[in-house]
Order: C-alpha cells, then sequence, then structure tokens
C-alpha cells in the first residue's frame, strides 16, 4: 500500500464520512477552484464536477473493475478498512485522474473521486459493469 501523509489520511476520513451529494459539491468546489474566486462555492459550477465524473465513470470502471480486480483484493484484510479502500483505489486511478483534469484546468484530487467510487460500493459498481 501506498506512503499516505497525515493530512491525506485526514482529508479520506473527512471524504468517507460525507454523503455522495456532499462529495460531489466538494468535486464542484475543486472544478472552480482554478477561476477567479478561487474554491468558493458558486452556483456556476453546480454540477460541472458530477458531468466531469459521469463521462469518465466507464473507463474509472474499467480500471477498477478489470484492471485492479476487486474481487481478488477482497482476500486483502487490509482493505476490509474504507480508509484503506480508498487509498487502493487512488493509487489505481492515479495516472488517469492526473491526465484528465476538469476543463477549468485543475486538478481533480485522486482520493475524492476513489471516496466517491467507494461510496457507491464497487462490488455494485463492478456488477453493472456491463448494464
Amino acid at each position: 500500500m501506498a506512503e499516505v501523509s497525515d493530512l491525506e489520511r485526514q482529508e479520506i476520513n473527512r471524504y468517507l464520512k460525507w454523503s455522495e451529494k456532499e462529495l460531489f459539491r466538494e468535486l464542484d468546489r475543486y472544478y472552480g477552484a482554478s477561476m477567479p474566486g478561487g474554491r468558493r462555492a458558486s452556483y456556476r459550477f453546480r454540477g460541472k464536477g458530477r458531468v466531469w465524473f459521469t463521462q469518465l465513470l466507464p473507463r474509472f470502471k474499467e480500471i477498477i473493475c478489470d484492471e485492479w480486480g476487486p474481487g481478488a483484493k477482497k482476500e486483502d484484510p487490509q482493505l476490509e478498512d474504507r480508509e484503506n479502500l480508498v487509498i487502493e483505489v487512488g493509487e489505481a486511478l492515479m495516472a488517469f485522474v492526473q491526465r484528465n483534469p476538469f476543463r477549468t484546468k485543475a486538478q481533480v484530487p485522486t482520493y475524492l473521486v476513489s471516496a466517491i467510487l467507494v461510496q457507491m460500493d464497487l462490488d455494485k459498481l463492478c456488477s453493472g459493469k456491463g448494464s
């Protein structure tokens, strides 16, 4: 498992306490991060993070369900801890997420994306992959 700073762990734990709606709201804030006004909440960006996420969801599924292989990972007792699961999923997605910033050129926090996917339930995400 990758080395993660205490600050990153705090961030991941904060994400794990949030609802899916709150996670997408945070994604919207990052969407506007490179725009005038910084990371302030803005109605101009409402839903933009979800649109970005939805467009890339098929590739996220491919990376997680096919390449990373959650079935084999179920045997790893460390991944029963949701924090560790978010870290592992984030590591699997990191290169792809870094190559696909928002249209505003703001970089997307990988652990935020992985927290959303974990919140969506990886088993359900991967079992519905073909639909």
